[in-house]
């Protein structure tokens, strides 16, 4: 048996039983199905998770200025301060929408 048979041989073996091809089939339907995906999505998902968590905190902080305020009867510095945090935080969802 010459080497050009050999080859011959293999090279029918693995394309005659598909094997090669199935493997080839198989990789392209995968990069072109939604698995791939899912990572860009669970990432886009944690941002999300993330900007809400920012949103309740500084949520949990303002219900805590306010409730200071009542019981001091009086108003400080706090909810200036309060009131500049919930700004740049409203102004940066705008910034990640576009």
């Amino acid at each position: 048996m010459d080497k050009i048979t050999a080859i011959v041989t293999v090279v029918v073996c693995l394309f005659g039983s598909g094997g090669i091809v199935l493997w080839f089939l198989n990789r392209v339907a995968k990069k072109h199905d939604a698995k791939d995906t899912t990572a860009k999505d669970l990432k886009e998902i944690k941002q999300y998770i993330q900007t809400l968590q920012r949103g309740l905190i500084m949520c949990l902080e303002n219900d805590s200025v306010v409730f200071n305020a009542l019981k001091t009867h009086q108003i400080n510095g706090d909810s200036e301060l309060q009131e500049k945090k919930m700004k740049a935080y409203f102004l940066s969802l705008l910034e990640e929408r576009k």
